[in-house]
């Protein structure tokens, strides 16, 4: 069943998967305060999304750029923004991507976590939709997170969610699990990200966030031990509970000490 603080899975995927490219165009056009009425028409005008239709970039800018990356902090897309141009790499950007992807789809978090890498332990070769198809059937036996799916909806979703997995390099093109590695910065913003909305420090190294790059607290923790050497913030790991004494006070004076 249902509980009542999760959300019913929904169909945001079939509006746009990864986008990342289309995504940094956004970035790189958003302005601080911009409302998605002005989003939307400069985008138009501009043709900044070339041959796309001014429907599709409706779509785009209302259920990828807004959603995903302004549902939380309407300053994010200026966060990676100046990280993408003064910082840091394409995967870097792409990794934290993925984050605020997985957030408003909870289908996408479900599978990574649930489906995505317990195959990736148990060394399967290929990870296609048919993997997706499994899992929505397991969902509806034993949950209420789909409700009144038609199988053309499944179908489409599945395949969305794997085409979705090939763009942030959970995949290749053929389907195959590819080596996740969690960039320094990537784990560093998050950390952040995680202390500046307002999350304990132990409950920032329990986030679900780290799962999606097959990340256990173990793993954090070890992660975030060699990063705070790097100066940014200093970590207490008594074995039960972590201490951090973090040296920002805001996002923004954070991202301005990145190197």
């Amino acid at each position: 069943m249902i509980l009542n603080n999760e959300q019913k899975y929904n169909t945001d995927l079939l509006k746009g998967t990864g986008l990342i490219q289309e995504t940094l165009l956004l970035i790189n056009l958003y302005e601080s305060s911009m409302t998605k009425s002005e989003m939307i028409k400069n985008a138009t005008e501009s043709n900044i999304l070339v041959k796309a239709s001014d429907m599709r970039i409706k779509d785009i800018v209302e259920i990828v750029f807004f959603k995903r990356y302004m549902k939380e902090d309407l300053l994010v897309p200026v966060y990676l923004k100046k990280l993408f141009n003064h910082y840091s790499t394409l995967d870097v950007i792409a990794q934290l991507l993925l984050i605020y992807t997985a957030r408003c789809n909870k289908i996408l978090t479900d599978f990574v976590q649930k489906v995505y890498w317990p195959e990736v332990s148990k060394r399967t070769s290929v990870l296609d939709s048919s993997y997706a198809l499994k899992f929505f059937e397991e969902t509806i036996r034993h949950t209420e997170l789909i409700n009144d799916w038609s199988e053309s909806t499944k179908k489409r979703v599945a395949r969305h969610i794997v085409a979705t997995m090939v763009d942030f390099k959970l995949l290749d093109k053929n389907r195959m699990p590819l080596p996740v590695f969690v960039h320094d910065i990537t784990a560093n913003y998050l950390a952040h990200e995680l202390h500046f909305k307002g999350l304990s420090d132990n409950a920032i190294v329990n986030s679900d966030d780290w799962k999606l790059f097959g990340y256990s607290k173990f793993d954090n923790i070890k992660h975030l031990e060699r990063l705070s050497f790097q100066g940014h913030f200093i970590l207490q790991n008594s074995g039960e509970i972590v201490k951090i004494d973090w040296k920002y006070k805001t996002m923004e004076e954070f991202i301005n000490a990145i190197k």
